[in-house]
C-alpha cells in the first residue's frame, strides 16, 4: 500500500501533540512512549516510524511547543502577560506553556532539547520587545523571566494563597517593565561633522556676501538713472 504523505504528517502531529501535552503534565520521567501513543490510538510499534527515541520526540515535542511565544505573537505584551499571570488561567490551563511547565526536564535534557527550549525563550523575549533594534531588550527579557519564573513556581507551590501571591506580584511588577516597550523609538539625531559644519558656514556667507554686493551695485545704478533725467 502506498504511503500518504498528508495521513502520515497528520499522524505525526497528532503524536507530537499527546507527547508535549503528557510530558508538560507529567514531565519527561513520567512519560513513556506506551502512554503517547495510547493517548493518540496508536500501537508502539507506530512510533518508529515517525520517530527515533523518547529524546527525540521530546526535543520535537519542546519545538512545537506553543505556551506564550505563541500567545505573544501579533498581541498586545501587556494584555497577555496579565492573562498569563491569572490564577483563573493557571487552573484552568496549567501545564499550556512549555517555557513554564518543563523547565527542570530542560536542564536534565539532552542539547537539542535544550537549544530549542533556548529557542523558544529567545523567541518570547523578541515578541515582548517587538520592533526594537535588540531583540534581546533588558526589560523585555526581565518581563519573560518574572512571568514564566512566577508561573512555574506557582505550579510547583502546594500553597494556594502563595501561589495567587507569586502572579499576584509578578503581574504588578510586569507592567512598568512594558511601557518603555511600547514608547515608539525616537531616532537621535545625526551629529554633522566638523567639516561640513565649516563648508555650510562658508556656503552662507559667499549667499550673504552676493546679496549686499547686489543690493550694493543697484544703488548708484538708481541714482545715475534718476540724475540723467
Amino acid at each position: 500500500m502506498p504511503v500518504n504523505p498528508a495521513r502520515t504528517a497528520r499522524t505525526r502531529a497528532e503524536i507530537l501533540d499527546h507527547a508535549g501535552r503528557l510530558f508538560r503534565l507529567r514531565g519527561y520521567a513520567g512519560t513513556n512512549i506506551d502512554d503517547v501513543m495510547l493517548a493518540a490510538g496508536l500501537t508502539r510499534g507506530a512510533f518508529y516510524a515517525h520517530f527515533n527515541s523518547k529524546n527525540d520526540l521530546f526535543t520535537e515535542a519542546v519545538i512545537a511547543g506553543a505556551g506564550l511565544r505563541a500567545r505573544l505573537r501579533g498581541a498586545t505584551p501587556g494584555a497577555v502577560l496579565k492573562a498569563y499571570l491569572d490564577k483563573a488561567e493557571l487552573v484552568a490551563s496549567a501545564p499550556a506553556c512549555v517555557l513554564a511547565a518543563l523547565p527542570s526536564d530542560i536542564a536534565r535534557a539532552p542539547l537539542p532539547a535544550r537549544l530549542a527550549y533556548a529557542n523558544l525563550l529567545h523567541a518570547a523575549i523578541g515578541e515582548i520587545a517587538g520592533a526594537k533594534k535588540r531583540k534581546l531588550d533588558g526589560d523585555a527579557t526581565v518581563a519573560v523571566i518574572l512571568a514564566v519564573g512566577a508561573v512555574a513556581l506557582a505550579r510547583a507551590s502546594g500553597d494556594t494563597r502563595l501561589s495567587d501571591w507569586l502572579l499576584r506580584c509578578a503581574a504588578r511588577a510586569v507592567q512598568p517593565l512594558l511601557k518603555p516597550l511600547l514608547r515608539p523609538r525616537v531616532l537621535p539625531k545625526r551629529k554633522r561633522s566638523k567639516s561640513r559644519q565649516k563648508a555650510a558656514g562658508a556656503r552662507r556667507s559667499r549667499r550673504a556676501a552676493r546679496s549686499r554686493g547686489g543690493r550694493g551695485a543697484g544703488g548708484p545704478k538708481a541714482r545715475s538713472s534718476a540724475a540723467r533725467r
